[in-house]
């Protein structure tokens, strides 16, 4: 049952979209939990999804959003560095999406360490990181409903 919130993702325009490393992208109503499903996937592989049924986050958290209420997704990468380095993924991921968010909406966004993106003291994303042997697979949720007030404060980036 999808919400008529936001319109439906556009795949064909996402695939036609998609840059290298990144390959691939499904594009699904509904799912368990796209860092779930991408868990066994080769590198280069993405998958956006309508509504997660069990999305989580840090420490086993609930991440839950209505359907259609935000980007709900994971790409599956094959770093070039040893793994013991990849502790750092989570981090870059959300540089990279508060730069994306803020040079797209002209927003301040600042980044809580280690995961959560927020705009003022209220969340906009979070971001999930979870390795295998060969690749690492990055998960982000946002949401475009009402944002939750954060518990901790943040430092603005620079």
């Amino acid at each position: 049952m999808i919400d008529q919130a936001r319109p439906p993702l556009d795949a064909a325009r996402l695939r036609a979209s998609l840059r290298p490393p990144f390959t691939v992208i499904d594009v699904v109503d509904e799912t368990t939990s796209t860092n779930l499903d991408l868990l066994a996937a080769p590198a280069g592989r993405v998958l956006a999804a309508e509504f997660q049924r069990a999305g989580r986050g840090r420490l086993d958290r609930v991440w839950s959003s209505p359907p259609r209420a935000g980007l709900l997704f994971s790409a599956v990468v094959a770093p070039s560095v040893p793994p013991s380095r990849w502790g750092w993924l989570p981090l870059l991921t959300g540089v990279a999406v508060c730069d994306a968010v803020a040079t797209v909406t002209g927003l301040a966004v600042a980044l809580k360490w280690p995961n959560d993106v927020l705009i003022g003291d209220r969340k906009l994303a979070g971001i999930l990181v979870q390795a295998t042997a060969t690749t690492a697979v990055i998960g982000s949720g946002s949401t475009s409903a009402p944002l939750r007030p954060s518990c901790r404060s943040t430092r603005q980036r620079h």
